[in-house]
């Protein structure tokens, strides 16, 4: 089981045991299938679409990649705005794309490795095709150095 799901000030990494035995103890208390709590849960929020994207790049130019992202002056992403950012894990800009008031608000992150000449970027957004259009334009950013 591949896990994109983290937790704070638990491990900087993701945990697939964690979270399958999570979903496991929520499936057991609401006595329902799986397929039945994510219906429910895109009835109430919207759908929520992830992706993600593993660069194996140079070190230089993984560290000017997070540099520009990091930057003030960094305001657009694609032909999206950047809304805000985060810090927490990585830099994680919050985009300006539509989602009509149903699903997920758009974002991308840009995660370096510590040890190897990795860039992780993840994505999610309303829909699969806004989430593999935010992938590009955010390989795109990374490759434009």
């Amino acid at each position: 089981m591949r896990s994109a799901i983290g937790y704070s000030r638990y491990l900087p990494e993701r945990d697939g045991i964690l979270n399958s035995l999570l979903l496991a103890n929520v499936m057991a208390e609401e006595q329902k299938p799986l397929g039945e709590l994510v219906a429910a849960l895109q009835k109430e929020f919207g759908p929520h679409y992830y992706g993600r994207r593993d660069l194996h790049i140079p070190e230089e130019l993984k560290r000017n990649a997070i540099s520009r992202a990091q930057s003030k002056e960094t305001r657009q992403l694609g032909k999206y705005s950047v809304v805000r950012k985060e810090y927490l894990d990585g830099i994680k800009l919050f985009l300006s794309a539509s989602t009509n008031g149903n699903g997920a608000e758009p974002w991308v992150l840009f995660r370096a490795s510590g040890t190897e000449p990795l860039l992780r970027i993840y994505a999610e957004a309303a829909s699969q095709e806004l989430v593999e259009e935010v992938l590009v334009s955010a390989q795109a950013f990374v490759q434009s150095a």
